[in-house]
């Protein structure tokens, strides 16, 4: 029995990881709740509204499930972990194809809205979401409720390996495609700002689209390279992978639900704001009408 101890002591070791990440979801909410209400619950519903709110409870779900996976418990059972573990697939499949839906209404916005970029992608995020989810609903992997000393941990039984490297291959695949698909137009736009002023086709919709990206792509470029390198048979001592599989864990959950969301909000704060100063614009040339046909009616009477 004393031949467990480092296996629990490298569980608990990443369930800090895990619990941070429980943290990050709850203060990025407690954040953004003014502007979800703002932006998101007081303006009419439409499919990105949907979209934000399942990325929202999908988040919750994932980081919860995850939690309880991980944490030692006083009560399990075998059935208890194998639903936490498919519920932790299943929310990861439905928070990846939203995340690939949002991705493809930007970069259909920044590539002008061409239509073969978006059935190539339309595509592309169909073939990779049926995929996925054959795998984790084909795969043979369950939870099993492990007991040492009195304490109650979870832990996945089953061919799991293959599965995880087809899985995360293709989710790879999908987030380098469209991290080359965005960085070459944003490569294209900066070649376009050394032009001179008429020459440029592309507005302030493009500019807030490309800086909104920034971060969210920063985090996938990581998200990819992390995944990347999971694949590896030899990362290193058992520490040092428990060490890497928990920043994978912080990242994906920033890059997925804390990321993923902001790029709704910061396109709505836009269009927000451009409403508020076309009101605005409207209104004063409306006084400034007024005031000119008041002069003009009192300069003739």
């Amino acid at each position: 029995m004393s031949d467990s101890w480092p296996q629990i002591k490298l569980y608990r070791f990443y369930s800090y990881f895990v619990v941070a990440s429980f943290a990050a979801i709850i203060y990025e909410w407690v954040l953004t709740l003014g502007q979800e209400i703002e932006l998101v619950w007081t303006k009419r519903w439409s499919l990105m509204t949907i979209l934000y709110l399942s990325l929202r409870c999908t988040g919750i779900i994932f980081t919860v499930s995850t939690v309880l996976w991980t944490l030692p418990s006083v009560s399990l059972t075998d059935t208890s972990c194998t639903i936490i573990w498919y519920l932790q697939s299943g929310t990861s499949v439905v928070a990846n194809a939203v995340l690939g839906v949002i991705l493809i209404i930007r970069l259909h916005a920044m590539y002008e809205r061409s239509r073969k970029m978006l059935v190539f992608l339309v595509v592309f995020l169909l073939a990779a979401t049926i995929v996925f989810t054959v795998i984790a609903a084909t795969s043979h992997i369950s939870g099993v409720e492990i007991v040492i000393y009195g304490i109650h941990q979870c832990s996945p039984t089953g061919s799991s390996s293959n599965l995880v490297t087809e899985a995360w291959g293709i989710s790879t695949a999908w987030e380098l495609t469209t991290l080359c698909l965005a960085v070459w137009v944003v490569v294209k736009y900066l070649r376009e700002l050394k032009q001179p002023l008429a020459k440029l086709t592309l507005g302030n919709y493009f500019r807030v689209l490309i800086e909104t990206h920034a971060f969210y792509f920063i985090a996938y470029a990581a998200v990819a390279c992390l995944n990347l390198g999971s694949l590896s048979p030899s990362i290193g001592d058992p520490l040092g992978v428990e060490i890497y599989y928990g920043i994978l864990q912080l990242a994906q959950v920033m890059q997925m639900f804390i990321l993923g969301p902001r790029l709704i909000l910061s396109i709505r704060e836009y269009h927000d704001k451009e409403m508020t100063q076309s009101d605005e614009r409207t209104d004063t040339s409306t006084m400034v009408f007024q005031g000119l046909t008041q002069k003009s009616t009192g300069s003739s009477v």
